[in-house]
């Protein structure tokens, strides 16, 4: 719901683009920051030098999602902004040499590349300054229901609408829905549009089944935003995300652990522990504190190394791409974090390439994209650190 999280989180708009571990409030290692005035959004010119552990970091895997990138926006036109908005980042044509160069590095030549190609900003603004992390789950899935796998992934239903209210605040030349969300989800009622249910009052025929999972299974897919499914006869196929029903993502898990009827702490295995021992029933009613719902489309896998497509349309790189809020950074936008993982420091280039209803909280709050499978999930589990951040532009770009 990283994506669903993420609108999407996955096109990965998730609903929450979240790890579902507890939030820590310890100070990242080696990224303590001088006391500064509050802003809302700036970008404060830097040298590499500033950025710490850039002369260690593995960038590899940022090249790698930066090309995708710069093959997703290819047929775009060169003057248009970068795709998803964002406060910087001039247009298609700036990221033309950059791109072009992007081609021919090799193995080992990442650094030089990027530091040949672009000029680091340090990122400061209001709002949550925090790292988290998502993954692409494989879950066991069946055709038909049964008594296990009882849960279904439905498609985008026909009646559900989304306004665009960027275009209407343009349109009527209006600046309280400038500050509106850029976009709404509803349901068409008579003539009017209307929220649209909420997931404990939707109903079987809002969306078509076309697979089922174990209640948690899809609670967790619709977190993550999309997902693998493993079929009997060996078969796999991807949900991806293809809408959610608007409402902001509240984390069932910690709705149960808060009421005191989850022991051992918010995580899946605890979760799928509990389910299974209080029957159906009662996992509909704890999924049901959780408003937010995400719709799927059943998709091929073609590329079993990379993971599902983003926000940005473009295939997610593990370890590569972060899902940011598109309100400050655009689609493409490559920036660097310094944080925190298990007592770690947690320093990682990545390619802006989704986002999610968590992560729309400001420039400074991103989910890292782990990876597919359970190790990822085990792993992205494990995230969430406070965080400083940069962003890296071509050079000459202006940042204003």
């Amino acid at each position: 719901m990283r994506r669903a999280l993420l609108l999407v989180c996955t096109g990965l708009a998730i609903a929450g683009c979240a790890s579902t571990s507890e939030t820590t409030t310890r100070p990242p290692t080696g990224v303590t920051e001088p006391s500064q005035p509050a802003v809302e959004f700036a970008l404060q010119p830097a040298r590499f030098g500033d950025v710490p552990g850039w002369a260690s970091a593995d960038l590899s895997p940022a090249l790698t999602a930066f090309r995708r990138a710069c093959d997703g926006r290819r047929q775009r036109d060169p003057t248009a902004a970068l795709p998803g908005g964002g406060r910087y980042g001039g247009t298609v044509a700036d990221w033309a040499p950059a791109c072009t160069a992007a081609q021919s590095v090799t193995p080992g030549g990442e650094r030089a590349f990027f530091e040949a190609n672009f000029q680091p900003y340090q990122v400061r603004g209001e709002g949550e300054a925090r790292i988290t992390a998502y993954y692409e789950p494989i879950i066991e899935a069946r055709r038909f229901p049964d008594p296990v796998y009882s849960a279904p992934l439905l498609t985008k239903p026909s009646d559900m609408v989304t306004v665009d209210i960027a275009a209407f605040a343009e349109a009527y030349d209006n600046e309280a829905l400038r500050g509106a969300p850029r976009a709404l989800t509803g349901q068409i009622n008579g003539t009017q549009v209307r929220p649209y249910p909420k997931r404990g009052e939707l109903t079987p025929y809002q969306g078509q089944a076309f697979a089922y999972a174990h209640p948690v299974d899809v609670y967790n897919l619709q977190i993550q935003g999309s997902g693998r499914l493993s079929f009997p006869d060996g078969t796999q196929a991807r949900a991806a995300f293809a809408s959610q029903n608007g409402y902001r993502w509240r984390s069932a898990l910690g709705a149960l652990r808060d009421s005191g009827r989850l022991q051992g702490g918010a995580t899946w295995q605890n979760f799928r522990a509990w389910s299974d021992q209080n029957g159906a029933a009662a996992t509909q009613e704890a999924l049901s504190a959780d408003p937010s719902y995400v719709f799927f489309q059943e998709e091929q896998i073609t590329d079993y190394a990379a993971g599902p497509r983003g926000a940005a349309g473009v295939p997610l790189t593990p370890m590569g791409s972060i899902a940011v809020d598109p309100a400050y950074h655009p689609y493409g936008a490559v920036v660097f974090v310094a944080g925190e993982y298990q007592g770690q420091v947690f320093q990682r280039l990545l390619v802006a390439q989704d986002t999610g209803g968590a992560i729309r909280r400001g420039p400074l709050r991103g989910d890292v994209f782990w990876g597919s499978g359970p190790e990822a999930g085990r792993a992205a589990e494990g995230m969430n650190a406070p965080a400083r951040w940069w962003t890296l532009l071509p050079r000459g770009i202006p940042i204003s």
